[in-house]
């Protein structure tokens, strides 16, 4: 419900910015910042610079923010789409360093642009007692240490809704959408581990180190937002 009210907002922005699209202003070099990332919570920083006319680069960092409290990882969603391995994202006991290379070509007065973002994403937190609870695929408890990394591409078509601040900065808004591929690697070391099965199956195990992989595709649907330099 919040991203649909955000992205109402976002219509109503750029009704009111179509007069400084007529402008011969064009955006320069900027920084962002990601808010829907802060849902995470993760700060993502973002500074996108021209080496062409029409080809930028941009440069990313974030970390996520652990603020789990308890034991219980609750998971998002229901069946195979919850299971822990798609999860890490809503893994509030996790710490996570993000950074990203992303090339882009832009059309016309710098307005539309094409994108690919080469990304790679660490998390990890160590001698957690954490339990998981999915009654529709399995459950588990131990006391846990973790190192994960996905790696991947995103594709994203994008559009630049500026709106002029001083005669040298714009605030612009960047809404981007497109497709991914990322690769998942999982490393779970587990000190008194239960787990029980689909069927209600409990195995007892008490050192288990466990290795994980898997690749799996990805919409993604965005928002930047940041102040940028424009050129005459």
């Amino acid at each position: 419900m919040r991203i649909i009210i955000l992205f109402v907002i976002l219509i109503l922005f750029s009704v009111n910015t179509n007069a400084q699209i007529k402008n011969k202003n064009i955006l320069d070099k900027g920084i962002y910042i990601l808010p829907t990332q802060l849902i995470f919570p993760e700060i993502i920083l973002s500074y996108e610079h021209f080496i062409k006319k029409r080809i930028s680069l941009s440069y990313s960092l974030g970390y996520k923010i652990p603020i789990g409290k308890g034991e219980t990882f609750n998971e998002v969603g229901h069946g195979g789409y919850a299971i822990y391995e798609y999860q890490y994202m809503f893994n509030k006991f996790s710490n996570a360093v993000y950074i990203s290379i992303a090339p882009s070509f832009y059309f016309k007065n710098r307005r539309y642009f094409l994108q690919a973002e080469f990304f790679n994403r660490i998390y990890w937190f160590d001698r957690k007692q954490l339990s998981f609870n999915n009654i529709e695929t399995y459950r588990y408890s131990s006391i846990r240490s973790e190192r994960n990394n996905v790696t991947g591409i995103k594709i994203l078509a994008g559009i630049n809704l500026k709106k002029e601040m001083s005669k040298s900065l714009f605030l612009n808004i960047k809404l981007y959408y497109g497709f991914g591929l990322r690769y998942k690697t999982g490393n779970y070391e587990n000190i008194n581990y239960k787990y029980i099965d689909i069927h209600n199956v409990e195995t007892k195990i008490p050192y288990l180190k466990e290795y994980k992989s898997t690749v799996v595709p990805s919409f993604h649907l965005g928002i930047k937002i940041g102040i940028a330099k424009k050129i005459e």
